[in-house]
């Protein structure tokens, strides 16, 4: 919870605060060498520095500051001069920057028309006060203290269990792109000027607020802000005697001299002093001078200051980096050069994650403020993928658009109180695999369904959505629809059921709600994405030696502008292998070449026939199919999709999917797995597309992980694990499960790797066929329930990938046996627990 709410304040801040810190940053590194880009710019000013390296001695102050003051009638504020040429020699005459005069040192000649003088004059107004005077100072420190926030706060957000690992520190990711990227740039980047960061704020909230200042005055033993200075004869100012006394200085005349007039009379003459051997540009000793006898009242020289005092005289210094040298400088230049980076990345994430939450949200079309009375239709939906989501909220908008209040809520927040207060129900039910309920729904199906209710009032209609794959084909919808009409309540019209997302059946929806509202919905209801060719790359075994049967790593490289993300699946057309399809041509009397249209394209009977379902061996030939093979073709339907869950990122540059090789009893191999890791040629391309699977994603997004899964489930897992680790994200907790180690324990070597470096702070592994480490996955957990129930207190999500019948069943067993019903159902509802399995 409080790295959630650290995370937020962190991007909300980012997005206002990092504005301003960008205009500061790249202001400051134009500042960084001002003083060497006014000498590149003024060869006068050059002059000053040749001057000093060939040994002159500048004019003395008696004879310089009457020149300076020629045609002058504004008396003296403070005089500035730098005989080595490092910073510019200035008289400042009271009435702001129009009286100040820069001159030559050694001459005494007034320098006028500075190239870049009113520019850097400009950039500086910029960086303390945004040009906005008292009102942008007060911007800029506030700013200051968010970037204090922004170091701090990232460096807990990204801190990894196993924080001794350098690379997890400061290693760019380069190979990565996308999110993936941005996130490694951004994070590691922060750590490389994490310490110059805090320095700059630290020493820039000196100029900002009075406050900061006198606190830190106090905190490094400085000087109190209501110690008196010491006071005066008061007599008229006696430039021979001031000289004199600071001449006297090692040094000070071929250095540096900054003298602060007494505005009035009585008060003493401040000075710092600089000679030639100095720690650094701003290591100053500061006197004290009665103006009218030159005496010295006071003298703190730099070297005898304590730490404390040598901090407080060096805030420039340490601000610019010249503390530090030339080294230094460049160092805070590049370090201020920076924040656009964070500014430009941290933007991009922000509005990659805004895109997201837009596609979440693209589903809830906005709904009108209702217009109609009386009690409001309930719309409940229960989603696994998000595609009944989507359809609930357009079903809600049609409904408003006809006058009609409406409540939208996840099965999952409805129970027979709901039910029983709702007049006129809709309901858009998904079913999960073999007739079962989605994850979300779960808790709806124990509490509601195994329960009588009186629901005589109630109207109600449902749309089903499933795979006819599955022998029980929309399962759970049946069921909510026979409770339902048990219980009491009238149907408004027979149930509607939608074979994956069929448009012929989602139509016939959207014209029953025609009928009931008189409101017709003519926008196009959510299509899949076509079917695409991807390249089929490399196939590896993962487990050579095993009795299990192949396991394959099969790549498929991306046709342009696709797109997925860690939790998805891709969804494939399979094809038969060539020798069955001629197998089956031959027993049909068809000629394989024999051109047939498919789509409006001519192809061959071959191609055409390897995408059908064929006839069996022991169907009776038909002979007209050899007269025409399109009317043979025709009545043969398609293949059924395969899918699989995805277990790379988009910044591996490919899908990589993890797939069993089955084999059929006819020794054929199973069709999708078949097709994908033996038959495919690399001249073939696979028809293919990315189906968004939402309720796989990982949410929190950087809650830490409990990943469980068994054989190939690890597909699913990996992304996450990929997904987590290039964004920082450590110490997740991983149970996998498969038959033997020797054989079996898949991308063993990454998850080890992962282990060393603190990504995975705890791995269990089962092996069912070895002595040693026998079990399952569940048994482990089962093993560590303290573990189990601490790791979900902290925040921890859950996500199972594998079997559903054995594993994943037994898991949730192991959970609700460790945790109990009610919590398990709350991660559910609060998608801390999320499952992708088959």
């Amino acid at each position: 919870m409080l790295k959630t709410i650290i995370f937020q304040l962190h991007w909300l801040l980012g997005i206002t605060a990092g504005t301003v810190l960008a205009v500061m940053g790249l202001s400051g590194a134009t500042l960084a060498f001002e003083d060497e880009i006014m000498r590149a710019a003024n060869p006068a000013l050059a002059q000053v520095v040749q001057r000093h390296a060939a040994g002159e001695q500048p004019l003395a102050l008696t004879e310089l500051l009457p020149r300076l003051q020629q045609g002058m009638p504004q008396p003296l504020q403070r005089l500035r001069v730098d005989a080595t040429g490092q910073r510019l020699s200035v008289a400042r005459f009271e009435g702001g920057q129009a009286n100040w005069r820069y001159f030559d040192p050694y001459t005494g000649t007034v320098l006028t028309e500075l190239k870049g003088l009113d520019f850097f004059a400009f950039v500086e107004d910029l960086h303390r006060h945004l040009v906005s005077g008292e009102r942008g100072s007060l911007i800029t420190g506030s700013c200051a203290i968010a970037l204090v926030f922004f170091c701090l706060s990232g460096l807990y957000l990204r801190w990894p269990r196993r924080w001794w690992h350098w690379r997890t520190w400061l290693a760019v990711e380069w190979a990565r792109s996308g999110r993936s990227f941005l996130w490694s740039l951004h994070s590691v980047v922060g750590t490389w000027v994490l310490l110059v960061y805090l320095m700059i704020a630290l020493t820039g909230l000196w100029w900002s607020f009075d406050w900061y200042r006198k606190g830190a005055t106090a905190l490094l033993g400085g000087p109190a802000a209501e110690q008196t200075a010491p006071r005066t004869r008061g007599g008229p100012l006696d430039l021979h005697k001031v000289q004199t006394t600071l001449y006297a200085l090692e040094g000070v005349r071929r250095g540096y001299i900054d003298l602060r007039f007494p505005a009035r009379p009585g008060r003493a003459l401040t000075s710092r002093v600089q000679g030639s051997n100095t720690a650094h540009d701003r290591a100053q000793d500061i006197l004290q001078l009665d103006p009218s006898t030159g005496a010295l009242l006071s003298y703190e020289p730099y070297r005898s200051r304590n730490v404390g005092g040598k901090i407080i005289v060096s805030v420039f210094a340490l601000h610019s980096g010249s503390f530090f040298g030339l080294p230094g400088r460049i160092i805070v230049m590049l370090s201020s050069l920076g924040m656009l980076v964070f500014f430009i990345t941290g933007w991009m994430l922000y509005l990659d994650r805004r895109r997201k939450k837009r596609d979440v949200r693209a589903s809830r079309l906005p709904l009108a403020t209702a217009i109609g009375t009386g009690q409001p239709w309930l719309v409940a939906f229960a989603s696994q993928s998000g595609f009944a989501e989507q359809l609930a909220w357009r079903t809600a908008a049609q409904l408003q658009a006809a006058g009609l209040p409406v409540h939208v809520r996840p099965l999952a927040q409805v129970d027979a109180t709901v039910l029983a207060d709702t007049e006129t129900a809709l309901f858009v039910i998904s079913t999960f695999g073999d007739g079962e309920a989605p994850d979300a729904a779960r808790a709806f199906e124990r509490r509601v369904l195994a329960h009588a209710a009186a629901l005589q009032g109630m109207r109600y209609a449902v749309l089903g959505l499933g795979d006819r794959e599955y022998a029980r084909f929309c399962g759970f919808s049946r069921q909510v629809d026979g409770w339902l009409a048990a219980q009491g309540a009238q149907r408004l019209f027979a149930s509607i059921e939608v074979d994956r997302t069929d448009a012929v059946p989602l139509a016939q929806w959207q014209q029953q709600l025609a009928l009931l509202t008189g409101v017709e919905d003519h926008t196009p209801l959510p299509a899949p994405v076509a079917l695409q060719p991807w390249a089929l790359g490399a196939r590896t075994v993962l487990n050579p030696g095993s009795a299990a049967g192949a396991i394959w790593q099969v790549e498929l490289h991306p046709p342009a502008h696709a797109h997925w993300q860690a939790g998805d699946i891709l969804e494939m057309a399979p094809r038969h292998a060539r020798a069955h399809v001629l197998a089956a041509l031959a027993r049909n009397g068809l000629d394989p070449q024999a051109p047939v249209t498919v789509d409006g394209r001519i192809t061959t009977l071959l191609e055409a026939a390897a995408a059908r379902v064929l006839p069996e061996a022991v169907e009776p030939r038909d002979p007209a199919a050899a007269a025409d093979a399109a009317r043979w073709l025709a009545r043969l339907p398609a293949l059924p999709h395969r899918e699989y869950s995805i277990a790379s990122v988009p910044a591996d540059g490919a899908v990589q999917l993890v797939i069993r090789l089955t084999a059929l009893p006819d020794g054929r191999h199973g069709l999708g797995s078949g097709w994908l890791c033996v038959h495919a040629t690399e001249a073939e391309s696979i028809a293919a597309r990315v189906r968004r699977n939402t309720g796989f994603h990982r949410h929190p997004e950087h809650a830490p992980m409990l990943l469980i899964g068994n054989g190939t489930g690890i597909a699913g897992l990996r992304s996450l694990l990929r997904e987590a680790d290039a964004q920082g994200d450590r110490g997740h907790w991983l149970a996998f499960g498969e038959r033997t180690r020797a054989h079996d324990f898949l991308y063993r070597e990454e998850i080890e790797a992962w282990q060393a470096k603190g990504h995975l702070s705890r791995v269990d592994l089962a092996f069912s066929r070895d002595a040693e480490g026998g079990g399952y996955v569940q048994d482990r957990l089962r093993a560590a329930p303290e573990a189990l129930r601490a790791w979900v207190d902290l925040g921890g999500s859950i996500y199972v990938c594998g079997s559903l019948h054995g594993m994943a069943e037994g898991v949730d067993a192991v959970l609700r046996e460790v945790l109990g019903n009610d919590p398990v159902d709350a991660l559910l509802n609060d998608g801390r627990y999320r499952r992708d399995v088959y």
